[in-house]
């Protein structure tokens, strides 16, 4: 895996701040007046997206003005989105791939919505790790989520108030 310039930076403060004492997700939340810096590319947020939702992920993209010609993904997998945009999706519009995101690159404590998406489809706890690297089991979410087509999972209480 290749990083940017911009994540090798992020990477090297985040680092200077835990050798300071502060955990990485600390730091981040810990900015000043609340401030979620930098930005995430599109596609590291869709990586997240399973579909059970209920569409917030849809409305957030139309809210940002971030095309989505197919109705589901992102035209543009490559742009970049402040981070505290893709916060806000997790929040106002509940967009379960946004708060993962936000929930991994800042290191928070809360419960992991593909985690709790893919035990609901797939029966097996501990799986957003592998899912987000296995084309294999991807296919398998994408085969068995059918049945849950018109389930909508809402989101979990200690993700939101991890997010607020």
């Amino acid at each position: 895996m290749m990083l940017s310039r911009r994540q090798l930076f992020t990477a090297a403060g985040v680092a200077a701040l835990a050798s300071a004492g502060l955990p990485a997700g600390a730091a981040a939340v810990a900015a000043p007046g609340g401030v979620w810096s930098g930005e995430i590319q599109v596609g590291e947020w869709e990586r997240y997206y399973l579909g059970l939702d209920g569409g917030a992920h849809q409305v957030a993209l139309g809210a940002f003005g971030i095309p989505h010609t197919d109705g589901v993904h992102a035209d543009e997998q490559y742009r970049m989105v402040p981070v505290e945009s893709v916060r806000r999706a997790a929040v106002e519009f509940g967009d379960h791939a946004a708060a993962d995101v936000v929930r991994a690159r800042l290191g928070l404590g809360s419960p992991s919505m593909l985690g709790l998406g893919l035990e609901l489809v797939l029966g097996q706890r501990g799986l957003e790790e592998r899912y987000l690297d296995d084309p294999a089991l991807q296919l398998r979410y994408l085969g068995l989520r059918r049945r849950f087509a018109d389930h909508v999972m809402p989101m979990h209480p200690a993700v939101r108030a991890a997010l607020a």
